[in-house]
């Protein structure tokens, strides 16, 4: 019997993606965008919020050990995100991380989107238990991976200042969670991430309609709010895709693996990439691993 979901994504989530590419032509894209914020970010969202939670009913958290290396109390975690909205976990194990970042240190810059699909490292990350676990406790049910993206970022000092160098924020599912791996080293001088701590709980009409704040801005209303967060390969973090948040312009590479969870899927959760530019990026992948290893690779 074919799923819904299967029929989802081959039926209606092409023509949705049409229907987006047409409307980013005309200004109905932005009178769409806001029309769909102001009815994500109304007061009515907890009904469905409550809705998912009591369908999918709760999930039993696992005592699985984490292959990433992580000691996370989830409690603790979730509690923090629903307050502060971003929660630097630690740095996962080398063990996890080399076989990735192998392949990511040779990727040009471009963005590798659903890597899950192809990069069985991104999956084990995906599926740990610790970070299970603390999503099970955010969400209040099973969360669902919708998108995975690696970003390898050049130096942005002579590049035009795009829309991620600027406060924005996110929105998926009725309930939302990124999770964060640096695959490089990030330090001051890197496209670090900066998240404003609480401000997905101060979200007004102004910033629905703009979409994004200026740094002047972000400090008058944030201040002290400031998060930046460096370290090294494997530094990983979770964030509320609603907390407001930038990439610095740095003038270092720099790759970042992101994994985005919600509590539910909808006909718009099935990525961003085209078939096309997926299995491009599949045959990429191959290519690297082969001539570093010396090795055809299977796939």
């Amino acid at each position: 019997m074919v799923s819904t979901s299967y029929l989802a994504n081959r039926l209606f989530t092409p023509a949705f993606k049409q229907l987006r590419r047409t409307a980013r032509r005309t200004r109905l894209h932005n009178i769409i965008r806001i029309l769909r914020q102001l009815l994500h970010f109304g007061p009515w969202r907890i009904v469905p919020i409550r809705l998912i939670r009591a369908c999918k009913g709760p999930a039993m958290l696992s005592h699985a050990p984490s292959a990433c290396g992580l000691h996370l109390n989830p409690y603790k975690v979730a509690r923090t995100l629903h307050d502060k909205g971003v929660y630097p976990a630690g740095v996962i194990s080398q063990a996890t991380l080399e076989p990735l970042t192998r392949l990511t240190n040779q990727l040009p810059p471009e963005e590798y989107h659903q890597t899950h699909q192809s990069l069985s490292a991104v999956s084990a990350i995906a599926g740990d238990p610790a970070i299970q676990n603390v999503l099970r406790t955010y969400f209040g049910c099973e969360p669902v991976l919708i998108e995975s993206s690696i970003f390898v970022t050049r130096c942005e000092q002579d590049l035009p200042v795009l829309d991620q160098n600027h406060y924005h924020f996110d929105y998926a599912g009725w309930q939302s969670m990124n999770v964060f791996v640096y695959l490089t080293d990030v330090t001051s001088d890197s496209s670090y991430h900066i998240a404003l701590a609480g401000s997905h709980n101060a979200i007004g009409v102004r910033d629905i309609i703009k979409g994004i704040i200026t740094d002047n801005e972000a400090e008058q209303r944030f201040s002290g709010q400031q998060t930046p967060i460096t370290g090294p390969a494997g530094t990983l973090f979770f964030e509320n895709v609603e907390v407001f948040h930038k990439r610095s312009r740095g003038n270092e590479r720099r790759v970042m693996l992101n994994m985005a969870f919600t509590s539910h899927r909808n006909l718009l959760s099935y990525g961003r990439a085209s078939r096309d530019k997926l299995k491009s990026q599949q045959s990429l992948y191959r290519q690297l691993l082969a001539e570093e290893t010396g090795k055809p690779v299977a796939g």
